[in-house]
């Protein structure tokens, strides 16, 4: 209701000055069917606009409030790499392990989904956008040698979080 009154007063402010320019030009208060309809169409195009910036603005909140869930989310999932990195050597045969490293495939698979994807870091050459330097190594190179923690990326190139890597040494 409050989005029909709020075009209607913005048509009666038009119209009010269309009156006036009635009253000014031809001496006449009176206004006709052409202005009662050219104000409807005006409301009518000022609700549809409306309409239209407010499913901008609620798409862009879903995206965000997604993003925030996320993002949440993704220190599960460095604890699962963590503990995969770290399986000693008597059980990494297990079912156990196996059962970790399946969950950790899942919440990858549920990212993708949502298109969402990990950000290649090892080999790379070092890009700000996509990685946060965060120490160097003793190889060679300028390229990244070790992921510290995992970046991920949409699907239209929105960062959700940068990778943290460590970089060779310099030349």
């Amino acid at each position: 209701m409050h989005i029909v009154a709020s075009a209607l007063r913005r048509s009666e402010s038009r119209a009010t000055m269309a009156e006036d320019n009635n009253i000014n030009n031809s001496g006449n208060a009176e206004p006709s069917s052409l202005d009662y309809e050219g104000r409807w169409k005006r409301a009518l195009a000022d609700y549809e606009n409306y309409k239209k910036d407010e499913i901008k603005r609620f798409a862009a909140f879903s995206k965000f409030s997604k993003m925030e869930a996320i993002r949440n989310l993704l220190p599960l999932i460095d604890m699962l790499e963590r503990a995969l990195k770290n399986v000693p050597s008597e059980i990494e045969k297990s079912s156990w392990t196996e059962g970790i490293r399946l969950i950790y495939e899942e919440f990858l698979k549920l990212l993708n989904k949502e298109g969402i994807r990990k950000i290649e870091t090892i080999g790379r050459e070092l890009d700000p956008k996509y990685h946060e330097a965060v120490g160097r190594t003793d190889e060679d190179g300028e390229e990244v040698v070790e992921e510290v923690r995992s970046g991920f990326i949409t699907e239209d190139d929105f960062i959700v979080r940068p990778a943290q890597v460590k970089i060779g040494k310099q030349k």
